[in-house]
């Protein structure tokens, strides 16, 4: 399931509509915090099943580290509703789940196309979106931008654009206008939070289900929501 960033009563309604029994494995694809107003309530939701880390849980884990306090916003908001197990929990959280009889491999936000998924940085797989495969030296490149960042940039693609396999990789991170469903990519990231959509892919099936928002939470920034991506006309989409 795609990141829920605090859509409880969204997440229920998908469970539902996907038939979820107590047989079934649930897998969430981290960002399950902030934003939306039932941070609490997805934790504990998410608890009950399996999770990835994402880079949310991960910054919420760095305010506790740094001992800190997010002063405003909706960090600060996920802040107040978080319990000490919370924060234990998104210690426990892996970086990927491996699927071995799906070769599949649920990941938060991306990889490095040109990197095994043994050599994978922390980084890329709480943080990937743009990338470029080498940087002004013909080195590798380590680096990830986000999509405002590189408009006006060459060599930059969205790292899905370069993953080929061998393993199939799930992942969220990205608002996608549309899931992204292809034979080793499933994007499902559906910008719930922003008054857009929340997605479960049905492994075995390979495929899609989506529920509408509720409601749109991701204001904070202005009147309109903070839609980090939209993609369109990605050439392998």
């Amino acid at each position: 399931m795609g990141d829920l960033h605090g859509c409880f009563n969204e997440a229920l309604d998908l469970l539902a509509k996907c038939g979820v029994t107590s047989s079934d494995r649930v897998i969430f694809i981290g960002d399950i915090v902030d934003r939306g107003p039932d941070v609490a309530k997805c934790v504990d939701l998410a608890m009950k099943h399996e999770c990835v880390l994402g880079n949310h849980e991960d910054r919420h884990l760095s305010y506790v580290r740094d001992k800190q306090v997010p002063q405003s916003g909706s960090h600060f908001e996920t802040h107040k509703q978080l319990r000490p197990e919370h924060y234990e929990y998104f210690k426990s959280l892996p970086l990927k789940i491996a699927l071995p009889e799906h070769n599949l491999v649920v990941v938060h936000a991306g990889l490095l196309p040109w990197r095994p998924l043994a050599a994978q940085d922390p980084y890329h797989l709480l943080h990937a979106q743009m990338v470029r495969p080498y940087d002004d030296e013909m080195k590798p490149s380590t680096k990830t931008k986000w999509p405002s960042k590189v408009k006006d940039e060459t060599g930059w693609t969205f790292w899905a654009n370069l993953w080929y396999g061998p393993e199939r990789v799930v992942f969220g991170h990205t608002t996608l206008s549309k899931p992204l469903l292809t034979d080793n990519l499933a994007g499902v990231d559906g910008g719930c939070c922003h008054g857009r959509e929340l997605w479960a892919l049905d492994v075995d099936a390979w495929k899609i289900t989506s529920v509408k928002a509720r409601k749109q939470h991701d204001v904070g920034r202005g009147t309109q929501p903070k839609t980090y991506l939209i993609y369109d006309d990605i050439h392998t989409w």
